[in-house]
């Protein structure tokens, strides 16, 4: 399983697209021998009902992939196990090389109290049975899969496709050189300078290209309708997303790219816990349990007896002897 991981509107589906040329491509020969041979099957996880994820509506799209001819059918209801068997019969027949799956991220929705894992054990299930790899497509909500539990995270490949960062020099210069092949294609009678305004396109797009596209879609549309000759500055500052907004983009990703990024000395750090390095550190269960043993026994529960017997007769004190007498 590997998930590509990024920001929204980095560039993710056209990845994907690219990805399918390129496997359409390689698989051309194979195909042309066996017309059963499907190099994969490529769905979104979303569907019209994004607001949670819905297996069968993931099975449909999977055996719509692999041209299954009677899954749109006009049959009677069919049931969820059903329709399971069904793609997985397809995908053993089909023998496709991945399922790719965009939007992944919203396989944590769930409506049946199912938790994440329980989801990533299901295409766990079907790697196993199948031999045909995931590969997951989502934003930074995709994150969470990637620590769910040790036997996922040993499993999986995580592929982040990050933003432009215009820190780096070789990167400012990859995004003017977007801008410059986007001026080119706007469809206006003089050609806007995109280039010359590359700081503020950056900064009000975080240095993702989608976004940066739909900004001069709406200042071109901004453009045309004040019957101007190109896009200036003041369409872009009309148009741009308020700074609160790119704001709240730019924090989730910063944050996410210091998560994904491996920090200098984890090798150390990894052969410290092998017990390579130094003394071994205790796990939390042995401090559970140095913690247990070092605390007084006489600290007691309220309403709860010591070990031992009570002492008879020698707490009676002498007033209460004479009284008795």
């Amino acid at each position: 399983m590997a998930l590509v991981i990024g920001p929204s509107r980095v560039g993710k589906t056209t990845l994907i697209r690219l990805l399918e040329e390129r496997l359409l491509a390689q698989a051309k020969s194979q195909m042309e021998r066996d017309a059963s041979f499907i190099p994969f099957a490529s769905i979104t996880a979303a569907g019209p009902n994004a607001s949670r994820f819905d297996w069968r509506t993931y099975y449909r799209a999977i055996l719509r992939g692999l041209q299954d001819p009677f899954v749109d059918g006009k049959i009677a209801r069919i049931r969820e196990r059903e329709l399971r068997e069904a793609m997985e019969t397809a995908l053993l027949q089909r023998r496709p090389i991945a399922l790719i799956v965009d939007e992944a991220h919203h396989l944590a929705k769930t409506s049946s109290g199912r938790y994440l894992q329980d989801q990533l054990d299901h295409l766990k299930y079907f790697e196993n049975l199948t031999g045909v790899s995931h590969l997951l497509v989502g934003t930074y909500e995709l994150r969470p899969f990637r620590k769910i539990n040790a036997q996922l995270a040993c499993r999986s490949v995580d592929i982040h496709f990050p933003r432009y960062d215009a820190a780096h020099e070789e990167e400012a210069q990859a995004f003017r050189s977007v801008l410059w092949a986007l001026q080119r294609q706007l469809p206006v009678e003089q050609e806007p300078q995109l280039v010359d305004q590359w700081e503020f396109l950056y900064a009000r797009s975080i240095g993702c290209v989608g976004l940066v596209k739909m900004h001069l879609n709406r200042a071109l549309a901004l453009a045309l309708t004040e019957k101007k000759k190109t896009v200036t500055l003041s369409h872009l500052r009309k148009t741009a997303l308020p700074e609160a907004r790119v704001e709240l983009a730019l924090r989730d990703a910063l944050e996410s790219e210091t998560e994904l990024a491996e920090t200098a000395g984890a090798d150390e750090r990894l052969l410290t816990l092998l017990g390579l390095r130094g003394s071994r550190p205790a796990s939390s269960q042995q401090m559970q349990e140095k913690d247990q043993s070092s605390s007084p026994s006489s600290a007691l529960r309220p309403g709860k007896r010591g070990p031992g017997r009570d002492e008879i007769g020698g707490g009676v004190s002498s007033d209460e002897q004479d009284r008795a007498g």
